[in-house]
C-alpha cells in the first residue's frame, strides 16, 4: 500500500469517528463514549464528563470496531481506552502529599507521550469490559483491574501499576471489633459482577456465617455507598486499599477495619494480538514507577524538580488561590505557578494545606517545593529556614462599605462607625492599633467580633445586605468581591502596600532565582494581566436578570429556537429562557470571567465534550448548554421529585456536579434533607465556603452563595415568564 492510500485510510477513519460522535445522543444505557483533548502533564485530573451515550445496544456497530495493533494505533493517532462508568466520579481536590498516581492521568500521559489522542469508552457493566476489548471496541482496559490467572489465556496484562488489598470499611462511629470469624448479622454492600461480590460470597460460604450481602447500585458513586454506612443502612462495604487511601483524604466518617484478601497486583488489560502496545505500556509504567516510589520527601533544589519532572505547589483552597469551579481547577496562584511549571517543562502537583503551620511543615519536610498562598513577609515568618521571592502582587488593607453611602476618605469620618472582623485576622490588629491612636483624638469607633468560622466574603455579604456597617479586607479580596457585588465599594486604605511573595526552602537557591526571573519577566505583562483581570477585575455580575418579556409578546428573539430545543431535551422553554436571561441576557456573544461563552455560558471544554463548537452561534450555544443540562439530569436519581431534580440540575450547571454531591452529603450530616433544595441543600451549599466544612468535602471550596442566588433569580424569572406565557408550548 502506497503512502497516499495510507493517508486516505487514516482520513476516512478519523471522518468516521467524527460522524459517530455526531450521531451519539445522551441516554441511559450501557456504553458511553467521550473524547478528551490531548492533556497537559498536570497530574491533577480534572472531572471527566462522558456526554455521548449510545442510544441502544445495537449502536455498538456505529463505533469503528477494529483490533488495531500498535502500528495502526500510531497511524490513526487515537488510543481507545475502556474504563468503568464509575471512573468519572473518582476525581476530587487533593489535600495530602500522597504518591498515588491516578490511573486515568497515567494513561493520558502515556497517550500524550506517544502523540496520541485519548478516546474513552465508558462501560456501566464492568463484566463486559474484557469482552469488548477482545471484540475491538478499545485498545486497553484501565479499570483498577486485579490480574486474574484464569483470564491470562485470552488477555494480556501489563506489569502491575499498583498493589491493593480488599478491605472491610465501616462508619467511623462503629466501635465493634471485626475479624473474619465474627461477621454475623452484618449487612455488607458489594457491587455485583465485581471481585468484591465474589469475595463476600466466598467468605460467607467458607466461614458459614449468617451475614447478608447487599447488591449495591452500580450507578451510585463510592461516596453514596459511604453515606449509607454513616446513615446505618449498611454495616460495611468492601473497598480496595489504594482507593481507600484517596477517600481518607477528605472523609473522616469512615474507616477500614479488616483486610479481606492478600495483596494483589493491579494492572491494565491489552488484547493478545497487540504485543507491541503491551511492550510500550510496560516500558512507560516502569519509568513512572521509578519516579513514583521515590520518597515524597524531596527537599532538593531545581535540579531535583527537573529530575522528577514535577514541581509541588503548597497552597490553600479558597477563592483567590486554588478552587474547583464548573469542573475546572482555577485560582490566581494556581494559574501563575502552572505557567511557571510550563516554562520549566515540568508537571505541577498541588497540595492543599489547612493552615500556615502545615504549609511550613510540608515545605521543610520536602513534601512540597513552593508555598503560594497570598502571603506577605513578616518578621515572624522570616524566623523559619526559608527564602521569600520578590513580590508578585501588592495589596493594602482597605475599608469596605456599601456603594450607596458616602465614601470614607478621612480618619475622623470613622467616628461612631462599627467594624466587623474576626479576632484571628490581621485586620483585628490593624484596627485595635488605630482605635488606640484615634481615641486620643476623641475619635471613637467600635470593633465587633464575628464568629471565627465566618470567612471575609461572608462578612462582606452582610455589608452588602445592610446587616453590618464596615469591615476591613485585603485589596485583592475586595477586588474579587466587587466583581460579584455591584453595591460594594472600598474607601480608605489603613495600611501601606504589602507584597505577596512565594516561599521556598533556603537551600533552593536556583529555584528562588528562577522564580524571581519569572516574576521580573511576567509581572504586569500580557499573561499576568489577563490572569489578574480574570480573577480580580472581570465582573461576575456581567449578566443580571433585569430584562423582562418584550412588549411584542415574546421573551426574546430566540423564543422559537428555545422552544424547539427545549422539546428535544424535555425542558420547559420558559425555564430555559429564564436561565438564558440570567446567563447572558440573550447575548449570544457574551463571555464570562471564567471563559464560558454563548447564550447558556458553556465552558469551551464542555462544549468540545458534547461535540459542539462555535458557541457564539445561538443554536450551538443553546444546544451545548441543554445537552449538558440533560446529562446532569440523568446523573440524578429518578426518584427525586421533578422540581427538585430541576433545582439540583441548575445548581450543578452553575457550580459543578461534584459540589452538588458534596452539598447533599453535608445536608444529610447536618440533619437536613439531602433530597430537597430550598431550606436544605441550599443551606449546605452556603456552608461549603467555610473551611470547617469544605476541607472535609470531596471537591473542596465553593462560593456557595452563587448557586443559591442563581436558582432564586431563575425561579423569579420563570414565575414571571409563566404568568405572561401560560402555555408550555
Amino acid at each position: 500500500m502506497n503512502k497516499q492510500s495510507i493517508s486516505l485510510v487514516q482520513i476516512n477513519y478519523i471522518l468516521l469517528l467524527i460522524i459517530v460522535c455526531s450521531l451519539l445522543v445522551s441516554c441511559d444505557n450501557d456504553l458511553k463514549l467521550f473524547n478528551k483533548k490531548k492533556q497537559s502533564s498536570d497530574p491533577i485530573a480534572e472531572f471527566i464528563d462522558p456526554k455521548h451515550t449510545l442510544k441502544n445496544p445495537s449502536q455498538l456497530d456505529l463505533i469503528p470496531k477494529n483490533q488495531a495493533d500498535w502500528r495502526a494505533i500510531k497511524g490513526t493517532g487515537i488510543l481507545r481506552i475502556i474504563i468503568p462508568y464509575s471512573h468519572q466520579f473518582n476525581e476530587f481536590l487533593p489535600r495530602k502529599p500522597l504518591a498515588y498516581n491516578n490511573e486515568l492521568k497515567l494513561i493520558m500521559r502515556f497517550a500524550e507521550h506517544n502523540g496520541l489522542e485519548a478516546v474513552f469508552v465508558s462501560i456501566k457493566n464492568q463484566a463486559n469490559m474484557l469482552s469488548l476489548l477482545d471484540q475491538g471496541y478499545g485498545d486497553v482496559v484501565v479499570a483498577n483491574l486485579t490480574i486474574l490467572e484464569h483470564k491470562k489465556e485470552k488477555t494480556n496484562y501489563t506489569i502491575p501499576i499498583d498493589y491493593s488489598v480488599e478491605q472491610l470499611v465501616v462508619a467511623q462511629s462503629n466501635n465493634n471489633t471485626f475479624n473474619l470469624e465474627h461477621l454475623k448479622n452484618l449487612k455488607i454492600g458489594a457491587g455485583e459482577h465485581t471481585s468484591f461480590w465474589q469475595t463476600s460470597i466466598l467468605l460467607k460460604e467458607n466461614s458459614r456465617q449468617d451475614f447478608e450481602v447487599i447488591k449495591l447500585d452500580k450507578a451510585l458513586s463510592a461516596d453514596n455507598n459511604f453515606s449509607q454506612l454513616v446513615s446505618g443502612k449498611l454495616d460495611a462495604v468492601i473497598v480496595d486499599s489504594n482507593r481507600m487511601s484517596l477517600y481518607a483524604q477528605y472523609r473522616d466518617d469512615i474507616k477500614a477495619v479488616l483486610d479481606l484478601s492478600k495483596k494483589r497486583p493491579i494492572a491494565w488489560a491489552v488484547r493478545k494480538n497487540n504485543p507491541q502496545l503491551l511492550q510500550q505500556l510496560n516500558q512507560y509504567i516502569k519509568t513512572e514507577k521509578l519516579l513514583r516510589y521515590k520518597s515524597d520527601k524531596r527537599p532538593g533544589d531545581l535540579a531535583s524538580i527537573k529530575k522528577h519532572h514535577q514541581i509541588r505547589l503548597i497552597t490553600r483552597n479558597n477563592a483567590s488561590t486554588y478552587f474547583l469551579w464548573k469542573n475546572q481547577l482555577m485560582g490566581f496562584e494556581y494559574d501563575l505557578i502552572k505557567h511557571f511549571a510550563k516554562q520549566q517543562k515540568v508537571s505541577l502537583k498541588v497540595l492543599v494545606a489547612q493552615d500556615f503551620k502545615q504549609m511550613m511543615e510540608w515545605l521543610e519536610q520536602g513534601q512540597g517545593d513552593i508555598i503560594s498562598a497570598g502571603l506577605i513577609k513578616t518578621a515572624e515568618r522570616e524566623k523559619f529556614s526559608v527564602d521569600f521571592t520578590d513580590p508578585y502582587l501588592f495589596v493594602r488593607e482597605l475599608i469596605v462599605q456599601r456603594k450607596d453611602e458616602q465614601a470614607i476618605t478621612l480618619l475622623n469620618e470613622l467616628h461612631q462607625r462599627t467594624f466587623h472582623v474576626r479576632k484571628s485576622s490581621s485586620y483585628w490588629n490593624t484596627l485595635t492599633v488605630l482605635q488606640e491612636k484615634l481615641s486620643k483624638l476623641d475619635i471613637q469607633f467600635t470593633i465587633k467580633l464575628v464568629p471565627e468560622s465566618m470567612e471575609t466574603e461572608e462578612i462582606i455579604k452582610h455589608i452588602v445586605d445592610g446587616e453590618y456597617d464596615l469591615t476591613l479586607a485585603d485589596s485583592h479580596i475586595t477586588d474579587i468581591e466587587k466583581s460579584w457585588h455591584s453595591n460594594l465599594q472600598t474607601s480608605l486604605a489603613l495600611t501601606r502596600k504589602q507584597g505577596h511573595r512565594w516561599i521556598v526552602r533556603n537551600n533552593s537557591k536556583n529555584l528562588l532565582a528562577q522564580l524571581n526571573k519569572f516574576i521580573k519577566k511576567e509581572y504586569k505583562q500580557l499573561y499576568y494581566n489577563i490572569t489578574y483581570n480574570k480573577y480580580f477585575n472581570n465582573s461576575r455580575m456581567l449578566f443580571t436578570p433585569d430584562n423582562l418579556a418584550q412588549n411584542n409578546g415574546t421573551i426574546s428573539p430566540y423564543d422559537k429556537l428555545i422552544k424547539h430545543l427545549s422539546r428535544q431535551y424535555n425542558f420547559d422553554w420558559r425555564l430555559i429562557s429564564a436561565q438564558v436571561n440570567k446567563e447572558s441576557q440573550f447575548n449570544p456573544k457574551a463571555e464570562s470571567w471564567a471563559g464560558a461563552k454563548g447564550l447558556l455560558q458553556v465552558m469551551p471544554r464542555t462544549a468540545h465534550e458534547v461535540g459542539i463548537s462555535d458557541l457564539k452561534k445561538p443554536e450551538n450555544g443553546l444546544r451545548a448548554g441543554m445537552k449538558y443540562m440533560d446529562w446532569i439530569t440523568k446523573q440524578l436519581s429518578s426518584d427525586l421529585p421533578t422540581d427538585v431534580r430541576t433545582w439540583f440540575t441548575l445548581a450543578a450547571y452553575n457550580a459543578g456536579l461534584g459540589h452538588l454531591k458534596d452539598a447533599r452529603k453535608l445536608a444529610a450530616q447536618q440533619g437536613l434533607n439531602p433530597d430537597l433544595w430550598f431550606g436544605h441543600v441550599e443551606q449546605a451549599f452556603l456552608l461549603l465556603s467555610k473551611p470547617k466544612y469544605h476541607k472535609k468535602s470531596r471537591y473542596g471550596y465553593v462560593r456557595g452563595i452563587e448557586p443559591v442566588t442563581y436558582i432564586k433569580k431563575i425561579q423569579a424569572l420563570f414565575a414571571l415568564y409563566n404568568e405572561k406565557h401560560p402555555k408550555k408550548a
